[in-house]
């Protein structure tokens, strides 16, 4: 059967077209895109019918809307010229047959006249497409063989494709090392299920063990709440003693001031009243004294203001007189004291300026104990800051290289993409017609020639064979001398490119796994940075440390904070003590104040003071002296009396406040108001016990920086308490877990009606799969007699098409020990996965084309091929030319290409060409 013409109505781009073709040998040549394959999908339609739009991989509706279908005239051998034509619109789709004869018919005619040609066998043994070629360079030797075996002995990939559909049904149901497999699912419930009967077998002991631990941990989690609740409470009970506090300080001032003692401590009313009256009492024995003496001044006529001032004044001056030397004494002190005072303050500016310290942290107390704790805890700072510069260099070594390999990759994927595009381009525009091998061996074969006719010329005697001699040997000479000039292939292959994109790929993966285990390390450290400061920012709450400051700089600040402690209680001590002696001498000074119009004290210190005071005493007594006088005696003498009368109710006043010594009479008078602030205390100290009895224990002595410790070690107790909790608690919901599992798993009867359910589903199950395995053996042993019966004579014709196809390089095929072997001219043999991909093409067609060659008769089909030829470089096409030309002598052979070569050569041996967009227009 030879196809005669095409017309073609409406198919894809082609609208009222004819196409007459040949009936041995015709190319059909036409740039990409141009319908080549068009033209194919088009004879294949009439012929078998348009497919199912399920089946469909291109649609060839007309574009410019023309009726879609159209006819072929074929010549066949019995029924002579036969016109079948197709439209998509009309009968469904059906053909219309019409016989030479006259004889119409329909699908069914059209079926028995290409009996047993069908659309499978036309399509998968007569068809040439690129795909199948291009598929061969990913097989390994195995599928390789037995694909090239299939077609020869079937004509199609069929057989194969079939078994690789059973066993691809059969790992569907069941695979030795899968997980999906329905069958692997099925097993893996059924030794589920057997473990749920050894549980529930085993389960009564394991139940009510588990009841009894769940009964434990209930009481263990209670015991925890409780004990979480009493830390709860007392760390109210901290914190509601921070905030009292600075109360709690101003109750304890008060109670130490007033030693403890309340209202009934103060001095009684009677008391109060008789140091009032003797104060009275002195008051008017003052006044009278001070009305003598204005009754001596009228007496003495001749006395100087200066002498009335002393004698008015007499009993203070001579109570400063006595004074002096304590005023010497405790003037000096004060001297020696403020210089050490200076020293201690001038140490501490030192220590503050050079630390930079805050008063804050005078009062951090660190125990021997905690100090551990701080050093082990500095410890930990340290490495984690050495870690964390070591996984930062990490992290940027890593950043950086990955940088610079995602441009390899990038650069890698665009060569690879530009060279499989390009590679078959530049092979055809750069590589010569002949290679270095071939030239070689005709430079050797002109030199041999030249020797023979040489050799000739002188046993003959003969001239003009020297002229041949030359000849040859020039173009042997010349050859030999161009080997060197053969163009090399390019320095990175496509086989180079692809290794270094997988080396490189390799090395991302690495670079990947090193990135993830960095990030651990990153998170890992977080997570005990994130401790440390925790840790840090509890001790910072306790002590007052600064967080910005490392542990170790805190280490190295506590022996400075005892140091600075001392030297704050000795300044304290001091300060107390020149307090003290600044009040005695600024009540010396007070008491000179009264004289201070008198005696000349201005810009004078103590000292300078009382001597001043001593000479004008001295000064008065010589004037006194000099006077003369009865009545004065008697004044001076009811003075005396007067003055003795006011000793003796200072003296009761002293008695009364306490006071064992002679203390001025203004200390009374201080005496009542500090009886007054004594009652007022004692009622603050009452509202205050009042306020704090409920927070703290006031018999207990507490401290601001042990009340932030306990609140700290609180804390971590309630974070201990918590951890058990949640530990007790994730303990109690599995075991409840377990045990709600154990209630649902039922019975033992109903797990076991369900275990042979199961197992009737696993050997039905199993008889699937052991068919589809029997469906399998039968091919393989279908395969088997095909091999034994037809493989002979099937790599008797292969050896000769592929002898013909690789020019006589092979020579012939054969199968050794169940592998497929060639053996070249040489008689090396050759695996068929050490054949270049050009080879292997030409091998696989041997196959189709032997098979074609062997049946035929029993198909009578024309051989179609679509740029079957595509690893084929100019001499394996001229010499598959030469054998299509031969084929076409028994067999119409249509080729669609878009090969110029190809072109030429049917143009030169005058076979048909036709090209697309020169045809016919109906």
């Amino acid at each position: 059967m030879k196809i005669r013409r095409l017309y073609i109505n409406g198919f894809g781009k082609f609208n009222n077209q004819v196409f007459n073709l040949k009936e041995d040998n015709q190319l059909i040549f036409g740039d990409n895109e141009s319908g080549k394959s068009t033209l194919y999908h088009f004879i294949r339609t009439i012929l078998f019918g348009f497919p199912k739009k399920r089946d469909m991989t291109r649609d060839f509706t007309p574009v410019a809307g023309a009726t879609y279908g159209g006819h072929l005239i074929i010549d066949h051998p019995v029924h002579g010229e036969i016109y079948v034509e197709r439209f998509k619109e009309k009968n469904k789709g059906q053909a219309y047959v019409r016989l030479e004869d006259g004889q119409v018919g329909d699908e069914r005619l059209l079926t028995t006249i290409l009996s047993p040609l069908t659309r499978e066998i036309f399509d998968e043994v007569f068809s040439f497409q690129q795909e199948q070629l291009v598929d061969l360079d990913d097989l390994n030797e195995v599928r390789l063989q037995r694909l090239l075996l299939t077609v020869g002995l079937t004509g199609s990939e069929r057989l194969t494709a079939i078994s690789n559909d059973f066993l691809k049904d059969r790992q569907q149901i069941y695979k030795p090392s899968g997980r999906i497999p329905l069958l692997n699912q099925q097993l893996k419930e059924f030794n589920r299920l057997e473990q749920s009967i050894r549980l529930v077998e085993e389960q009564e002991q394991t139940y009510q063990n588990k009841w009894d631990r769940r009964i434990e941990l209930e009481e263990l989690l209670e015991k925890e709440r409780k004990e979480l609740e009493d830390s709860y409470s007392l760390e109210k009970t901290l914190l509601d003693q921070q905030k009292y506090f600075p109360l709690y300080t101003e109750w304890q001032t008060l109670n130490r001031e007033t030693g403890g003692k309340k209202e009934k401590d103060a001095a009684s009313q009677t008391t109060i009243k008789s140091v009032s009256d003797a104060l009275q009492e002195y008051r008017f024995l003052t006044k009278k004294e001070t009305e003598l003496l204005e009754n001596q001044s009228e007496i003495i006529k001749d006395i100087t203001p200066a002498v009335q001032f002393y004698l008015e004044n007499q009993e203070l001056f001579e109570q400063l007189l006595d004074d002096q030397l304590s005023v010497q004494s405790i003037s000096e002190r004060q001297e020696v004291m403020q210089q050490q005072l200076d020293a201690y303050t001038s140490n501490k500016k030192e220590l503050y300026e050079k630390y930079r310290l805050s008063d804050a942290l005078l009062d951090v107390v660190i125990e021997e104990q905690e100090e551990i704790s701080l050093k082990e805890l500095a410890e930990v700072e340290e490495e984690l800051l050495r870690k964390q510069v070591i996984l930062s260099n990490e992290q940027s070594r890593l950043s950086i290289r990955q940088r610079k390999l995602d441009y390899e990759l990038s650069e890698s994927e665009n060569q690879l993409d530009t060279s499989s595009a390009s590679i078959n381009e530049e092979h055809l525009d750069n590589s010569p017609f002949l290679d270095s091998f071939t030239i070689k061996m005709f430079s050797g074969l002109s030199i041999a020639i030249a020797i023979m006719m040489l050799l000739l010329a002188i046993v003959l005697g003969v001239s003009w064979l020297y002229v041949i001699v030359v000849i040859f040997a020039g173009l042997g000479i010349y050859g030999f001398m161009n080997t060197s000039r053969v163009p090399k292939s390019s320095s990175v292959t496509p086989e180079e490119a692809k290794t270094l994109y997988k080396q490189q790929l390799g090395e991302a993966d690495q670079l990947a796994g090193e990135l993830y285990e960095l990030e651990k390390e990153l998170a890992n450290f977080e997570e005990q940075d994130a401790l440390v400061k925790k840790q840090k920012e509890q001790w910072a709450t306790a002590y007052g440390f600064s967080t910005d400051e490392t542990v170790s700089m805190w280490l190295t600040t506590l022996p400075v904070f005892s140091q600075l402690r001392d030297i704050q209680k000795n300044e304290q001590e001091m300060q107390q003590q020149l307090e003290t002696i600044d009040k005695a001498i600024d009540s010396y000074k007070q008491s000179l104040s009264f004289a201070k119009e008198w005696i000349p004290l201005e810009d004078k210190n103590i000292r300078d003071g009382f001597k001043e005071v001593k000479q004008f005493v001295e000064a008065q007594k010589e004037a006194i002296n000099r006077l003369e006088g009865s009545e004065t005696s008697n004044i001076q003498s009811e003075l005396a009396s007067i003055r003795h009368q006011k000793a003796a109710s200072q003296q009761l006043v002293n008695q009364l406040i306490d006071q064992h010594e002679a203390t001025p009479i203004d200390i009374a008078k201080e005496w009542l108001n500090h009886q007054e602030q004594l009652n007022q205390n004692a009622k603050r100290l009452s509202e205050l016990e009042r306020q704090l009895e409920h927070v703290f224990d006031l018999s207990k002595e507490y401290k601001l920086l042990s009340i932030n410790r306990e609140v700290m070690k609180v804390k971590e107790i309630q974070d201990e308490l918590k951890d058990k909790q949640r530990m007790y608690q994730t303990e109690w919901q599995q075991i409840d877990y377990d045990m709600k599992q154990m209630e649902k798993n039922g019975s033992l009867d109903d797990l076991r009606q369900e275990r042979a359910t199961q197992l009737a589903k696993i050997e039905e199950m199993t008889e699937q799969w052991l068919t589809l395995r029997f469906s399998e053996e039968l091919i393989q042993r279908l395969f088997q007699y095909l091999s034994d019966q037809q493989l002979p004579t099937l790599l008797g014709t292969v050896t000769g098409y592929f002898n013909l196809l690789t020019n006589k390089k092979y020579h012939k095929v054969l199968i050794e020990d169940g592998r497929l072997w060639v053996v070249d001219t040489t008689q090396q043999s050759w695996t068929i996965d050490q054949l270049s991909t050009g080879t292997k093409d030409q091998l696989y067609m041997a196959f189709r084309l032997a098979f074609i060659h062997l049946h035929s008769e029993d198909y009578g089909s024309p051989i179609v091929i679509d740029d079957g030829w595509l690893h084929f470089d100019d001499s394996r096409k001229a010499t598959l030319f030469n054998l299509l030309d031969m084929l076409g002598k028994d067999n119409q052979v249509i080729c669609l290409t878009s090969d110029k070569a190809m072109r030429e050569y049917f143009k030169m041996k005058d076979q048909s060409v036709l090209v697309i967009g020169e045809e016919e227009t109906a």
